[in-house]
């Protein structure tokens, strides 16, 4: 497999060789160059897997090299990289079509991150596009045997349609017979227009029959369900129509994540504008001198917008995790390790607030306990997160139990509390992005609401799953389980 071809665009002369530096040694080919103009030329004459875009440039910015690519159809994965971040910058370059965001300074593990995560989704894009090509080229010729083949076609999730010259419908699997309603063999050699017109496909009924273009494609909506619908017209040597084949995909899916990315970002910005404008009001007073002359009546207000900054790297930190947490389960850094040290830490680094509540902690771990193949990192984040919630939603005075112990071929790992409970109804939510239950008993507490989301993303990128048990009132169990 020939190494991803990377285009790396920064007018910092360090930046930029620096990037090439790290990118090479991993691998990859690399072309770079300082100015915008520069960079549309060299996407004019190459093909890139990846581009890297700073923001500022001498002539251009990043987001109008980033309009470009979309609005040339050029395919590669874009990440914009700029030490002037901001949440404006970030909104536009999403809405543009970025697929990734990478804020300066960034460390040579984050760029690699970055990068291989990007090289992977547009390699697995390029493979998907190879294959929607054979499977529209083969479909045409499958649609008039009456073999095995034909079954196979038949049996395909995509819902398939083939019209002749004609127009009579001459394959239909059965995904496609249950959107309309009609069995399969009573479609066959029946006129497209006339089968399709009262039913769900009666918009597409006239551009199978008499396509205005080759290709056309569109949305569709059936029921609570989404679909793309493609018609793809074949023709032969002399340029003569020989048929016509729809394909409908359930998109419903991708449909929900784009909502709900969308509404993380959303999120994210309110994540940050808060912390950011009670910054700014705080730094307003102390350069306003609203307080007087005296350097000591601003020092509360300075260690409170100390407290507000630390916040924001801490949510900068959890996105990385939430970030690099996507990616696709990876061998390299995992270790055959034993859960108990990650459960001895975890509890140490709640020692004090412990303490100062009056919690009672107990720990429990089977002798002779399997290892679980997982990253350091990962299981200390998980089972810290998990014990870090058990002291932070427990009632003064209550306890924080951990269970360890060998369950069939799982390594379970039980966090239990008798504290605030959730209620049943947010059970599902609990492991979403930046969700927090408002309730009396939480309006005063601290958190982004991504350490359950990062936990159980951790998990499952280790082969394993996550589950809850929790009574509003009445305390929560979250129990990991990791393959033996």
């Amino acid at each position: 497999m020939n190494p991803a071809k990377i285009l790396v665009v920064d007018d910092e002369y360090g930046v930029r060789t620096g990037i090439r530096q790290i990118l090479e040694l991993e691998g990859y080919c690399v072309d770079d160059c300082e100015t915008g103009e520069a960079a549309l030329a060299l996407l004019e004459a190459n093909e890139y897997d990846v581009a890297l875009l700073d923001y500022r440039l001498p002539d251009i910015d990043g987001l109008m090299i980033l309009q470009s690519i979309k609005r040339d159809g050029r395919q590669p994965m874009t990440c914009m990289i700029t030490a002037y971040a901001n949440i404006d910058t970030a909104i536009a370059a999403t809405r543009q079509g970025v697929d990734f965001f990478l804020p300066k300074p960034f460390s040579p593990e984050d760029l690699i991150g970055v990068v291989e995560t990007l090289a992977r989704h547009k390699q697995a894009r390029v493979e998907a596009e190879r294959l929607r090509r054979e499977h529209e080229a083969g479909l045409l010729a499958l649609a008039e045997e009456k073999t095995q083949t034909h079954s196979l076609v038949s049996s395909l999730r995509d819902a398939v349609l083939v019209v002749n010259r004609e127009g009579e419908i001459v394959l239909a699997n059965r995904a496609m017979a249950a959107l309309i309603g009609i069995a399969e063999e009573q479609m066959l050699r029946q006129s497209v227009r006339e089968t399709l017109a009262q039913g769900p496909l009666s918009s597409l009924a006239e551009q199978l029959s008499a396509p205005a273009k080759d290709r056309t494609v569109s949305e569709l909506t059936i029921g609570d369900r989404s679909y793309m619908a493609s018609i793809v017209t074949f023709r032969a040597e002399d340029a003569t129509a020989l048929g016509r084949i729809l394909t409908l995909s359930d998109i419903s899916e991708v449909r929900r994540l784009a909502m709900e990315k969308e509404r993380f970002i959303r999120t994210m910005v309110h994540e940050f504008k808060s912390p950011l404008g009670a910054v700014r009001s705080l730094v307003e007073v102390a350069t306003d001198k609203s307080l007087g002359d005296q350097v000591d009546a601003y020092i509360p207000m300075l260690h409170r917008a100390e407290a507000r900054i630390d916040g924001l790297v801490e949510l900068i930190g959890d996105l990385l995790t939430l970030s690099r947490s996507e990616q696709v389960r990876d061998l390299v850094g995992a270790e055959l390790l034993a859960v108990e040290p990650a459960i001895v830490a975890g509890m140490e680094m709640q020692k004090e607030r412990i303490a100062a509540r009056e919690i009672v902690a107990e720990v429990s771990i089977e002798s002779d306990l399997p290892r679980v193949l997982i990253s350091a990192d990962d299981l200390d984040m998980i089972v810290g997160n998990l014990i870090g919630n058990a002291v932070k939603y427990n009632r003064d005075g209550g306890t924080v139990a951990v269970q360890a112990g060998r369950d069939g071929e799982w390594v379970r790992i039980d966090v239990k509390d008798t504290g605030i409970g959730i209620a049943t109804e947010h059970l599902a939510d609990v492991f979403s992005e930046f969700y927090r239950e408002k309730r009396a008993e939480t309006r005063n507490l601290e958190g982004n609401g991504l350490g359950l989301a990062i936990a159980k993303r951790l998990v499952e990128r280790a082969g394993g799953r996550l589950e809850l048990v929790s009574a509003e009132g009445k305390g929560s169990t979250f129990s990991v389980f990791l393959p033996a």
